[in-house]
């Protein structure tokens, strides 16, 4: 097992989200076309998925930045179940302690530390596969996900750059969701009978979901550069179709707990390779690193400088 470097901010060749670098990974065994070759017109070799009105290009250059047409090839998939092993996820005390009202669904989803299911199935985990040769679009231009009982239905959400995430009420209640970090202009409520709220994130990157009037709803929101992803409920499954054959890289995430696991596969026409992965948690190695991590928080704030006395005037 890894921690969460490899799904952090800083690719060593990309500079972005390493989830989102598939281009680092790619053989680039093919030459350019024309059309990304001119500086000055800009030609998409191959569709986008993208609910980002006149936005197009842009989202092209960023999830196929060397403009190839989309992969015509040879396709398998990879699926299985990931698991939980170690220590059970500990009670989130305190978030529990701000769900305030009737809201099963809120103490369900929120009251432990990660969900887990029958026989230790794990929710919300990203699974993602890199590393293959060729360009794969998203087909959608938007996902959905539901709020119901003031909680969301996932605790994940995986994007690709140019999708956007529609949240709709399962409930008779309104809902006010707020992409943290996407510098939303206006908040849409997501009201009963089916009205829904859209955001938009605006770069791939790492976001919080969460809801103006319930704060304790929360959802990590990733959005990456490539279609080849998915997210785990209840039941600890995941499926990924429409891989090119090859080599390849499968990556398992709980953002929870920041815990990663990888395997190199390889994919092949036909039958589905299945695969099962194991998430581990030590509860003790977790506690370890909050206390060190409020420790160096501490000595970073003694060691400032006091504020300047402002002056006065008598």
């Amino acid at each position: 097992m890894s921690q969460a470097p490899r799904f952090g901010w800083a690719a060593p060749c990309c500079g972005a989200l390493l989830l989102a670098a598939v281009a680092c990974d790619r053989k680039v065994d093919k030459p350019l076309s024309v059309a990304s070759a001119s500086p000055s017109v800009f030609k998409p070799a191959a569709p986008v998925a993208s609910g980002l009105p006149g936005a197009n290009d842009r989202i092209s250059k960023l999830v196929n930045p060397e403009n190839r047409p989309a992969y015509a090839g040879p396709t398998g998939s990879v699926r299985g179940l990931i698991t939980a092993t170690g220590d059970a996820a500990p009670i989130a005390t305190a978030h529990v302690q701000r769900i305030k009202g009737a809201c099963p669904e809120a103490r369900e989803s929120y009251g432990h530390l990660f969900r887990e299911g029958m026989v230790r199935s794990l929710a919300d985990v990203l699974v993602a596969v890199t590393g293959y040769d060729g360009y794969v679009p998203a087909t959608e231009p938007k996902q959905v996900i539901a709020a119901r009982g003031c909680a969301y239905s996932t605790r994940t959400v995986a994007l690709t750059f140019g999708q956007t995430l529609e949240i709709v009420s399962k409930d008779r209640e309104a809902y006010v969701p707020n992409l943290l970090g996407s510098q939303m202009k206006a908040q849409l409520l997501a009201l009963p009978g089916g009205v829904g709220s859209t955001v938009y994130p605006p770069e791939p990157g790492h976001y919080m979901l969460t809801d103006d009037m319930k704060l304790f709803m929360m959802a990590d929101v990733f959005v990456l550069k490539y279609s080849t992803h998915d997210v785990t409920n209840l039941d600890g499954k995941y499926e990924i179709a429409g891989i090119p054959v090859g080599k390849a890289r499968i990556s398992a995430l709980l953002p929870a707990t920041g815990a990663v696991v990888e395997k190199e596969i390889e994919i092949k026409a036909g039958a589905p390779l299945e695969l099962g992965l194991e998430i581990p948690f030590d509860a003790k190695a977790l506690e370890a690193r909050r206390l060190a991590a409020l420790a160096a928080a501490s000595a970073a704030a003694s060691a400032a400088p006091p504020p300047a006395a402002s002056a006065t005037k008598p």
